[in-house]
Parts: structure tokens; C-alpha cells; sequence
């Protein structure tokens, strides 16, 4: 299985809504054991054990919206089925605070999701889906929005769904992603 963060590469980036995906991988890896790490042109992957599987990790180099790139060069990397693909990234249709995993669904407008299924051609995969739009009205284009860094009283909030997803995470490996999307959607 490969679980793959979405974000931009980059410091000015990463404490941005976009970079959700990159902290939930920086959070598995921080919480498992590594067996090996992977610097490709297109992604910094890991390959580590959690609940007891060797899963990948991987953090895509392209920016967001070519993240396709990243992703199709993992799975010819890797050789693995779209079917083992896990993509987790930010979505501002859904309240902070809150995930949805979903299977073969269309990119709902989301960039780097868009991308991957362009590099794939299939969108026979499963996202995870973090919340981040806050409870003030959405005053600013939605691309300034994505990009900017959650507010100060939404860190706690934050810090609670990347370990929320760790966690489905952990309950699709250990039981499955039916377990884990009916724990987890809500």
C-alpha cells in the first residue's frame, strides 16, 4: 500500500490548510519504525511498519497541482495496483476537524487530486479527506484561503485531525477500509 501526503514543497508552504497531507505523513513517520527511505525526482518516500504491515509513505516534490506526476512515478516505482493507492489531502468542502474516506470518486474541484487521476487515468482509489475550512464564512478567493496557514485558535483542532487520520490510517491496516470508513465518516 502506498499513502501519499498532498502539499507543496517548501518552507513558505508548510504550515499552510493545503499542507495537511504532508503533516499526516510527517506524523506516521515520526510514530514508526523505518525500513527504508526513498529520495526520487518526484517524491521523498519511506517505507515503514505500522500495526505490523510494511506500508510506503511519500511526500510529493511537485508542487500541488502536479502531484499526478509524483504519484504515477511512485506506483511504476513501486509496481503497484491503483487499487493500493491512498491519497491524503486538505478539503474545503468539509469542516475543519472532521475526515471522510472515500473510494473511485471524481476530484471534487481539488487540484492535485485532479492531476493524479489526469496521470493515472482511473480514479479507482481511496482519499482521505481532511476538513479545513474553519467556522468564519470564507472571506477570500479559495486559492489564497488553501493557502493560507490555519488560525491561531484552530491549531488544537488541527493537531487533533492529523492524529484522527493516523489512527484510520492504523484501522485500515489493522481491520479494513469498510471498519475504517464507518469509525471515521462523520
Amino acid at each position: 500500500m502506498i499513502f501519499v501526503g498532498l502539499g507543496n514543497p517548501g518552507k513558505e508552504y508548510s504550515e499552510t490548510r493545503h499542507n495537511i497531507g504532508f503533516k499526516v505523513i510527517d506524523k506516521l513517520k515520526k510514530n514508526s519504525k523505518i525500513i527504508e527511505i526513498y529520495k526520487k525526482k518526484f517524491f521523498n518516500g519511506w517505507k515503514i511498519e505500522v500495526e505490523g504491515k510494511e506500508v510506503i509513505i511519500i511526500k510529493p516534490k511537485t508542487y500541488m497541482n502536479e502531484s499526478g506526476k509524483a504519484v504515477k512515478f511512485a506506483l511504476d516505482f513501486f509496481g503497484e495496483k491503483i487499487e493500493n493507492l491512498f491519497l491524503i489531502h486538505d478539503d474545503l468542502d468539509i469542516e475543519i476537524g472532521k475526515i471522510k474516506i472515500i473510494r473511485d470518486k471524481g476530484p471534487g474541484g481539488h487540484k492535485g487530486v485532479i492531476s493524479v487521476i489526469e496521470n493515472i487515468q482511473n480514479k479507482n482509489f481511496v482519499r482521505i479527506r481532511i476538513g479545513i475550512r474553519g467556522e468564519k464564512k470564507i472571506e477570500t478567493n479559495y486559492i489564497e484561503y488553501v493557502l493560507s496557514n490555519f488560525l491561531p485558535e484552530e491549531k488544537e483542532i488541527v493537531e487533533k485531525v492529523i492524529e484522527k487520520t493516523v489512527s484510520a490510517i492504523k484501522e485500515i491496516l489493522k481491520s479494513n477500509l469498510e471498519k475504517a470508513m464507518s469509525l471515521y465518516n462523520n
